[in-house]
Order: C-alpha cells, then sequence, then structure tokens
C-alpha cells in the first residue's frame, strides 16, 4: 500500500509551493518519490527526487530532476555486485568505490522516524561525496502533542517527526529560511 503526504512550501514566511511524497513499501525495500513545484521568489520551477531502498532503509538508486530553464538530472546508483557507486551528472558519470552502505537525501528523510537516538545523541551516515550528521534535539510541543526533533549538518536543517511521520523541515537558505510543512497524510 502506497503512503502519500501533501507538504506546503514556505520561504521567509511566504508561500512558495508544494510537493507530494509518495512511498511505497515493497518487500526487499521501498521506493519513494518527491515531486515539488516551487514559484516566486524562488526560481520557479520543478524538482523531483527518486529512491530506492535496500531492505535497510540505505540507497540502492537516487535520481534528482530539476526542471527551470534548463534540466538537470544527477543520479547515483549502487552497483554492489561490480564494487562501485555510480554518479552521473547530465553526460559526464564518474565510479567511486563501493565501501559502505550510504543515504541519499530522501532516503535520510526517511530514515529519520525509526531512528532510536536519545536527545544530545548524534550520529553520523555515509553520503555520496561525503556524509551528514544528525543530532537529536530535545522534543517540542506543537498543539498538545509531542515532536521528535532533530538537526542535519551540514546544511543545518531543522526536522521535525510526529507520530513516525515527518511534519517540518526548515532550512536556512540565503538570508530567510525555506519550510516544508506537512498538510494532509494518507495510508497507514
Amino acid at each position: 500500500m502506497k503512503e502519500v503526504y501533501r507538504y506546503a512550501y514556505h520561504y521567509a514566511g511566504r508561500p512558495v509551493g508544494e510537493g507530494r511524497l509518495e512511498v511505497e513499501r515493497r518487500r526487499g525495500g521501498v521506493r519513494a518519490s518527491l515531486q515539488a513545484e516551487f514559484l516566486p521568489p524562488l526560481p520557479p520551477g520543478r524538482q523531483r527526487w527518486q529512491t530506492e531502498l535496500d531492505a535497510e532503509g540505505f540507497s540502492l538508486r537516487f535520481q534528482e530532476r530539476v526542471e527551470g530553464k534548463e534540466v538537470r538530472v544527477f543520479a547515483v546508483e549502487r552497483l554492489e555486485e561490480e564494487g562501485v557507486v555510480l554518479v552521473s551528472q547530465g553526460k559526464e558519470s564518474l565510479a567511486y568505490p563501493y565501501l559502505a552502505p550510504y543515504h541519499d537525501p530522501l532516503s535520510l528523510f526517511l530514515a529519520l522516524p525509526g531512528l532510536a537516538l536519545e536527545p544530545g545523541e548524534e550520529v553520523r551516515f555515509p553520503m555520496p561525496g561525503g556524509r551528514v550528521y544528525v543530532e537529536r534535539l530535545p522534543d517540542v510541543e506543537v498543539e498538545g502533542r509531542a515532536r521528535r526533533q532533530y538537526r542535519l549538518r551540514p546544511g543545518l536543517s531543522l526536522v521535525q517527526v510526529e507520530e513516525g511521520r515527518l511534519v517540518r523541515v526548515a532550512q536556512q537558505v540565503g538570508r530567510h529560511v525555506f519550510e516544508a510543512v506537512l498538510l494532509e497524510a494518507e495510508g497507514p
């Protein structure tokens, strides 16, 4: 069964678009896609992230497609049998040695609700081209409900999780804050 989440995007407190996250849990892994449309003052356009995850929730394939004034496609694929991670952008491709399971940006967000961290604890995850640190912050109460909070670095993103769902993501972009807020959810 498919889970569907709809998010409202804000930049500097103004609405700038919407996103739709679809998560399909399958035997042996997960397939997910996030489709976003942006309006001014952000550069207008569409962005689509797609990921396929293994049974442990780590990335097998990831693709980011950005459509604006031009179309850009970035892809990462784990080729375990060959022992490499293939990274493609446009016509260029590079192969890196596959050393350990890693997250892509979307798989990391999907992993956050299942993390068993106590406030103050931090974990590091490999990502293509680097790493990300996830720190559990103290819970906050919003409208009488507890939300777990995480800080992601680099990028200094704040993510809030409520009842196993990502309900808010905020990140400093330039001099303002970009924010995604859950509007509705369907599915289990």
